[in-house]
């Protein structure tokens, strides 16, 4: 398929909404589960297992999945580090969905912390998306110690997830969770350029690359799971489409060659829009309802 990046965007936006309307349900049905889950501790397996048999939560799986192939398709017609970012959309349509189920209007400093994340990644967007090469290189050396950085990362933000403040229990989580999403999404088009370059499909670097796919897809599952188990849908979302599309862009300019266009300006200028976007999300938690209340419970608990 040839590049397309006007038909891209316009699918990234269609999933970015499945993607919100995907954690709604999900995040949903794991609240009612745990009743709210005040101590903010991490899901057993068992309770996992129960919870994903309730209609709601696979209704959620299956937004999920068209939101996945919407990603996937795009990305056969634009740059990883192009499609990615669009995705930050979904975080606006969780606010206002969860604003919707509350029958509540949003407050002002979340709606700042909101402002600020999107017009953050949108501008970093605009700069990838004319900075970028239209053709990637795919050196398996490169791809396979990307993985591992990634990996070690994010298994950090589990350990924090777990032991961390309970107010930010579910922003360790959702953080791990958008490694490994982010990483997905670089990996696919690893692969499509891998398929497009390489004779298809008895190769090991195939292989690999789509046990790299299932065991990330896996491991992002459980850790979205825990973020819905310690906290609100909107700081998980918010996360994952600020974490995840700052973990392509890295990925597909350093392991795919995408960035061969950048300068120093630009690029100081990303890591900028970066930094404005990821202290939007840790704002959005911080002001948050729910943070306000796990901060009350966790202070009374110490004295």
């Amino acid at each position: 398929m040839t590049q397309n990046i006007p038909l891209a965007v316009g699918l990234v936006i269609i999933g970015s909404f499945c993607f919100a309307l995907s954690a709604h349900f999900q995040h949903n049905a794991v609240d009612t589960h745990l009743s709210g889950n005040a101590t903010k501790q991490r899901m057993r397996f068992a309770a996992l297992l129960e919870t994903i048999r309730q209609p709601r939560w696979m209704l959620g799986l299956g937004l999920l999945a068209a939101s996945f192939l919407l990603q996937c398709t795009a990305l056969l017609l634009a740059p990883v580090s192009v499609v990615q970012p669009v995705g930050l959309l979904a975080f606006p349509w969780s606010i206002l969905l969860a604003a919707r189920a509350a029958h509540s209007g949003v407050p002002k400093r979340v709606q700042a912390a909101v402002a600020l994340t999107v017009a953050s990644t949108l501008a970093f967007t605009i700069i990838t998306g004319t900075n970028a090469t239209e053709t990637s290189e795919l050196v398996l050396r490169r791809v396979i110690w990307g993985a591992l950085v990634v990996y070690a990362i994010a298994i950090l933000f589990g350990l924090l997830g777990t032991k961390g403040p309970r107010g930010w229990r579910s922003l360790f989580w959702s953080s791990g969770g958008a490694l490994f999403y982010g990483l997905e999404a670089a990996l696919v088009k690893s692969l499509i350029e891998y398929v497009r370059s390489h004779q298809w499909p008895y190769s090991p670097a195939i292989i690999g690359i789509i046990v790299a796919l299932v065991l990330g897809a896996v491991a992002a599952g459980w850790m979205i799971q825990q973020g819905y188990a310690t906290g609100p849908a909107e700081v998980v979302v918010g996360s994952m489409t600020v974490t995840s599309p700052v973990v392509a862009v890295v990925y597909g300019f350093v392991v795919l060659g995408e960035g061969a266009r950048i300068t120093v300006g630009p690029a100081l200028l990303m890591v900028a829009l970066g930094a404005a976007a990821i202290a939007g999300v840790v704002s959005l938690t911080r002001f948050h309802p729910t943070y306000n209340a796990a901060a009350a419970s966790e202070t009374e608990s110490i004295s």
